[in-house]
């Protein structure tokens, strides 16, 4: 059990990985302190998407100018998201994956 704090120590947004890096979804963040339906339904969004809790994430591809939109693998599903909604997405980096 002493391997868990480490986990969490090493806990980033997805928008903060890099082309290539996967990771393991932890949180999405909820939009509650923001106030507004549209921030809600993003983060409802999300989670229908399949960005829950122990799913596998991968970054296909971002973007040439600003890195937007990010191409994204959940599962056996590809995404793009923009960079804020991909700041909601809190994962356990594991590092750079062979294609």
């Amino acid at each position: 059990m002493s391997s868990l704090p480490s986990k969490q120590a090493s806990a980033t947004r997805l928008n903060q990985l890099k082309v290539g890096d996967s990771g393991v979804v932890v949180d999405v963040e909820d939009q509650a302190n923001a106030g507004s339906d549209s921030s809600f339904n993003i983060t409802r969004r999300l989670k229908e998407l399949g960005f829950v809790n122990g799913e596998a994430v991968k970054i296909l591809h971002k973007g040439y100018f600003g890195g937007e939109p990010l191409a994204v693998r959940i599962g056996q599903s590809t995404f793009a998201l923009r960079n804020f909604e991909a700041a909601l997405i809190g994962v356990i980096h594991s590092g750079k994956v062979g294609t």
